[in-house]
């Protein structure tokens, strides 16, 4: 088992690992998708099950109805002409926080976007996942999950996750996906409902919303997507989210190690993060983090900004507790640091 109060901050770079898009990916494919070209009612450029959607909902017929279709392509064409301007599709959203089409726009390419990423991706049920659980093995979740259940006895699997928590900032459900799925493999008789509920009872926390629950929108499904939209969130609506929020921070405050993998330490979600303290947290935590595509010039301004986010910034002599494994990927971090995890 980790060791008690961890809590693992996940970005896109985790997923990366199992084929999902970091940031400017998913960024260069939205683009792509919103290049809506139409002629004469074909689509010529742009995603084409996006525009049959658009197209059940509004039809041809109705003036009214086609000008909303004609409104949405419009801003699909907005977002791929300014996207690149933003680190993140979540930030261009959180751009224009006064537009709710935009957001309805965006969260709708994401879920395209991602559940399609799903159903390519190593995890994937028709690629024989399943089968072939072992094709995870050279990523971070397979450590993860050995150390997840390290001491686990089979009749206390209720014990699992229960001394951690884990702040996910991606859409997709890889880490609950993979859990489910090891569980059963792991422990004799185990259903994969059992399992599951095992994995809904640990303390997962995704600050955007993600494509939903496993249960009404299986790992790789495409076709939801639209009614998987509705379970992204949008930055502005996970600050309004204050038992959300607060559940983070609370997390935040009480851990004894902090990991970051495959996070980019990005404003926004450090914000979301902050416990805004007003005092000194006097038992700093350990803090672990993943250092692909860091620079360690950047060293002592993450440090301090990770620092704040349990302190009122006083605590800098704590600085030394806080390690970057420069270089490492989110596998090779977990093979180098697991001792340092476990009980």
């Amino acid at each position: 088992m980790f060791k008690d109060n961890t809590v693992f901050v996940v970005g896109a770079g985790a997923s990366q690992e199992f084929g999902l898009p970091i940031g400017w990916e998913l960024v260069d494919i939205i683009r792509n998708n919103c290049n809506f070209v139409v002629e004469f009612n074909n689509l010529k450029q742009g995603s084409r099950p996006i525009f049959a959607h658009y197209l059940r909902i509004f039809g041809t017929q109705d003036a009214t109805k086609v000008e909303e279709l004609n409104l949405r392509l419009r801003v699909s064409r907005q977002i791929k002409d300014g996207i690149d301007s933003a680190d993140s599709i979540d930030e261009y959203i959180f751009r224009y926080s006064h537009d709710p089409l935009i957001a309805e726009v965006g969260k709708l390419q994401i879920a395209y976007a991602i559940s399609l990423a799903e159903s390519a991706s190593k995890l994937s049920l028709k690629k024989g996942f399943v089968e072939n659980i072992d094709s995870a093995h050279n990523t971070w979740i397979w450590a993860f999950f050995k150390a997840l259940i390290n001491g686990v006895k089979a009749n206390e699997l209720d014990r699992i996750g229960q001394n951690i928590t884990i702040i996910c900032f991606n859409y997709d459900r890889c880490i609950e996906h993979y859990l489910e799925h090891a569980l059963t493999k792991s422990f004799a008789g185990l259903s994969l409902d059992d399992a599951r509920k095992i994995v809904k009872n640990i303390n997962i926390i995704h600050p955007y919303g993600s494509l939903g629950g496993l249960d009404e929108f299986p790992f790789g499904l495409i076709d939801g997507f639209p009614r998987m939209a509705g379970n992204i969130v949008t930055w502005s609506e996970t600050v309004r989210d204050l038992e959300s929020v607060n559940n983070m921070r609370h997390a935040i405050w009480q851990a004894e190690r902090i990991v970051f993998m495959g996070f980019a330490f990005a404003n926004q979600n450090m914000k979301l993060l902050d416990c805004e303290a007003v005092e000194t947290n006097e038992n700093c935590p350990l803090v672990f983090s993943t250092g692909y595509g860091l620079q360690r010039e950047t060293k002592k301004a993450l440090s301090e900004n990770i620092n704040a986010l349990y302190s009122n910034g006083e605590a800098l002599g704590q600085l030394e507790k806080i390690h970057f494994q420069y270089d490492a990927k989110c596998k090779e971090f977990f093979d180098i640091h697991r001792i340092n995890l476990v009980q």
